[in-house]
């Protein structure tokens, strides 16, 4: 693990809360400063507000998806790291996020260590 990044803010914007705190406990195991949000309207909020350094974001939400959240954050903030949480990768969707600037994919269900490895690899760049 690279320690110099410990400390980064990370914006989670999942509806599912079991996976939102099983994340957010294994991030701030890391030492990471974790934020939560249950949909997409609260995650565009939140991220103006704290500014994160990386966001996990949910593609499949009621009301606003993880798409059209992406699409507001871009709008106020092209340069926040974007890795897609999704159990469903549709190449259209995939397709709409690489154009919004997503980073990296982890698909559900996944392991802890594939989770912070990613977040890793991501930071690293």
């Amino acid at each position: 693990m690279n320690h110099e990044r410990k400390g980064n803010k990370i914006l989670i914007i999942d509806d599912e809360t079991d996976l939102r705190d099983l994340i957010k406990d294994v991030l701030e195991e890391e030492g990471y400063e974790v934020s939560c949000a249950a949909n997409g309207a609260d995650g565009i909020l939140l991220n103006e507000r704290i500014n994160p350094d990386l966001i996990i974001l949910d593609l499949r939400m009621p009301g606003m998806d993880g798409i059209e959240t992406l699409r507001n954050i871009r709008k106020k903030d092209d340069t926040v790291i974007v890795v897609i949480l999704t159990g469903y990768g549709c190449p259209d969707t995939i397709r709409d996020a690489v154009n919004l600037n997503v980073s990296e994919y982890i698909s559900k269900p996944f392991e802890n260590r594939e989770l912070l490895s990613i977040i890793d690899k991501v930071f690293a760049n």
